[in-house]
Order: C-alpha cells, then structure tokens, then sequence
C-alpha cells in the first residue's frame, strides 16, 4: 500500500488514466455484453437440448470475466478501488469452475444462491461506481444506477425463491447472463472521456 500523499493530484491521475483506456475498454465491454446476451438467449431458448454446450462456453465466459474483473481491482489506483469488483471476480471464477466441473444435478441449487449474491453484490458495486464517477463529474450514470437497482432487486428474489429458481435453473442463468449483459452494455454506450 502507498503512503497517501496530500499533494498528489489523485482526480487528474484518475482522469488521465480513465481517458486513456476508455474506448478500449469499452470495446472490450460491448464484445462481453453482447457475448453475455446471446449466450443467455441460447440458454433459455434450448434449455435442455444444448445444455453441456452453453454450460461449457457460460462457465467459460464467467471464469474469463471474473478474472478481468480481478485484474481491473489490481490495475484501478487504490484510491478508487472497490473491493466488490474483486469479490464479484472471485465469485464469478468460482461459478465459473463450478458450472464446468459438477454435474448439473448437484450445481443447480448452490448456483442460485451463488447467482443471487453476485446480482447483490454486482448491483451494489454498480451503484457505488455510479456514485463515485458522479463525483467525478461523469455525466449519464443514471442508467448505471438503475441496472444496479435492478440487479439487487433480482438477487433479492432468487434468495427468496431458490426452490423455484433451481427448478428453472437455465432460465435463471439465461436471466442472470441476459441481465449482467444489457447491464454491461448499457454501462459501455454510457461511456466516455472526462472533460476537465
């Protein structure tokens, strides 16, 4: 950890930094979400027929995503990180490996409550992000701080329901993955360099 430094122009490092990746990562967030979106479409459109394939190619795309959102938490300043986005990247891994090593017999209901902790957590670090790119003078974060809305409200429901949730466990991941989708997209059109 650095020691804090009173001179140092964190807002302008943050600035410089933000500018500087913006339209690679959101490039990098479009590519994801509409990978998310059709994978989470072909779920729930052939539930039981492709199952092995969109388990395969969903468990794979979660491990992939949890560990760029590690990576984002080691590369954001420290200043700016949130623990969240690396417990949601631990999380997301975890599901991840969970979904292509188990059975879907034995998967089904610990993935449902494993799905309603990242839709609160994703939804809680959505909403602080949003929150804190305010202060930063980013306009258009409403948007991010609806889906982080919808995303708690979401996981809320799956704890409520987890029989029900891991009876219907491909629409859940559909859901889960049509959601998170729409959410990173939304976050990425949203997306642009800060004017200082």
């Amino acid at each position: 950890m650095e020691r804090y430094d009173s001179s140092f122009d964190h807002v302008g490092d943050f600035v410089e930094r933000w500018n500087s990746s913006v339209r690679r990562t959101r490039l990098w967030m479009i590519l994801l979400a509409v990978a998310l979106i059709l994978v989470g479409m072909g779920s729930a459109v052939a539930p039981f027929g492709l199952y092995e394939l969109i388990q395969t190619l969903v468990s794979v795309a979660l491990v992939v995503g949890g560990v760029g959102q590690v990576v984002s938490y080691v590369r954001t300043p420290e200043l700016f990180r949130s623990a969240t986005k690396l417990v949601m990247g631990v999380l997301n891994a975890l599901l991840g490996v969970l979904l292509f090593v188990l059975p879907a017999y034995l998967t089904a209901g610990t993935i449902v409550f494993l799905l309603a902790f990242l839709f609160i957590i994703a939804g809680a670090e959505r909403i602080t992000t949003a929150r804190h790119l305010r202060y930063f003078g980013v306009e258009g974060t409403g948007l991010a701080t609806a889906t982080g809305v919808l995303n708690v409200i979401a996981g809320v429901v799956f704890l409520l329901m987890p029989a029900f949730s891991s009876l219907a466990f491909s629409y859940v991941l559909a859901a889960y993955l049509v959601v998170g989708g729409v959410s990173l997209l939304a976050e990425a059109l949203t997306m642009h360099p800060i004017e200082r």
